[in-house]
């Protein structure tokens, strides 16, 4: 299911059966979104921040099981500004036809090798309220949120994984699956993933270092635990949205 987004001079091109995929589906999976350079330079800063755990108020652990770093962009310059994010947001003008984006969010979800824990079947859009968005809210589209592995990805180490055409209906329920409902870090998921989903239609995201994923609010998505005796799983997250009205 993944292909690359077409590139002049490195600067990415959805075709038009892509556009069409994005639509119907409510994902994408490319296998490039910036190159080698970019891909090491990024893994470089991402292990500094790791480093820093002590030092970083924005470091957690996820549902504390997962080790996440939020809002990077204010701890490392690479994360404020770099390629992964000037060609998302040439990517997302195609799709939403307008110039008036915005990232608005960004965080690293790092699982080591041997890493047990999985991350639940979920939409992101349940994160939006305290402690989860009501199931049956109609669920936005003015948003993409871009996974980069800085690690080739597979389903051992938990690359990302979908299920198509869920995007654009009611919210699904959830819960709160680990860690305080009061809690930022809190870990959602959904509450019944066989019967709420067609998990016949699973499609798993295995995708080179530098490649990525784009999906919307609604998408539901996965990722399993990193079995691997000896590869990190090195994820980069932000998303880009409309910017709203003054």
């Amino acid at each position: 299911m993944s292909s690359p987004a077409s590139t002049t001079n490195e600067t990415p091109c959805l075709s038009g059966q892509q556009v069409a995929s994005w639509h119907r589906d409510g994902f994408l999976v490319l296998d490039r979104l910036i190159g080698p350079e970019t891909t090491a330079a990024l893994r470089v800063a991402y292990d500094d921040l790791l480093t820093r755990q002590d030092t970083n108020p924005s470091d957690r652990m996820l549902g504390g099981i997962t080790r996440q770093v939020m809002l990077p962009a204010r701890a490392h310059p690479l994360f404020d500004h770099n390629p992964a994010v000037d060609n998302a947001l040439v990517l997302a003008r195609q799709l939403f036809g307008t110039d008036q984006l915005v990232r608005t969010f960004d965080m690293l979800i790092y699982k080591p090798p041997g890493h047990p824990h999985v991350t639940p079947w979920h939409q992101d859009f349940a994160y939006g309220a305290m402690p989860f968005a009501d199931a049956g809210t109609q669920m936005h589209d003015r948003s993409i949120q871009f996974w980069v592995p800085l690690d080739d990805v597979d389903t051992q180490t938990g690359c990302m994984q979908f299920i198509p055409g869920h995007h654009d209906g009611p919210h699904l329920e959830h819960y709160v699956a680990s860690g305080s409902p009061e809690d930022e870090g809190r870990l959602l998921a959904l509450t019944d993933p066989t019967a709420q989903l067609d998990l016949s239609r699973v499609v798993v995201a295995e995708i080179p270092a530098g490649g990525c994923t784009m999906h919307l609010p609604g998408t539901p998505h996965y990722t399993g635990a990193n079995h691997s005796a000896d590869r990190p799983r090195r994820s980069y997250i932000f998303n880009i949205g409309v910017r709203s009205a003054e």
